[in-house]
C-alpha cells in the first residue's frame, strides 16, 4: 500500500468518524429537546428554552438550572387529578 491509499483511507475513517460523532450529538439533542419541551410548557415557560440543549457542554446545564431553580409561572407541578380543590 502505498502512502497516497493510506492516506486516503485514514481520512475517509476519519470523515466517517467526525460524520458519526455529530449524528450521534443530533440524536441526543433530539432525544432531550422532546420531553424538555413539553416539561417547559407545562412549567409555563416557553418550549423554546429547550433549544438551549444544542448549545455544546453547557446548554443542558442551563436549561436544568432554569427548571430546578426558576420559580414556575404555572406553579408547581403536581400529577393530574391531585389538586387541591378540583372536582
Amino acid at each position: 500500500m502505498d502512502d497516497k491509499t493510506a492516506a486516503w483511507i485514514l481520512g475517509a475513517g476519519l470523515l466517517v468518524v467526525i460524520f458519526g460523532v455529530i449524528i450521534y450529538l443530533a440524536v441526543m439533542a433530539l432525544v432531550l429537546i422532546v420531553p424538555t419541551w413539553r416539561i417547559c410548557n407545562r412549567a409555563g415557560y416557553s418550549g423554546a428554552i429547550s433549544l438551549l440543549h444544542l448549545i455544546p457542554g453547557v446548554g443542558t446545564l442551563i436549561v436544568f438550572a432554569i427548571l430546578a431553580f426558576g420559580t414556575w409561572p404555572a406553579g408547581e407541578a403536581t400529577p393530574p387529578g391531585t389538586q387541591t380543590g378540583a372536582r
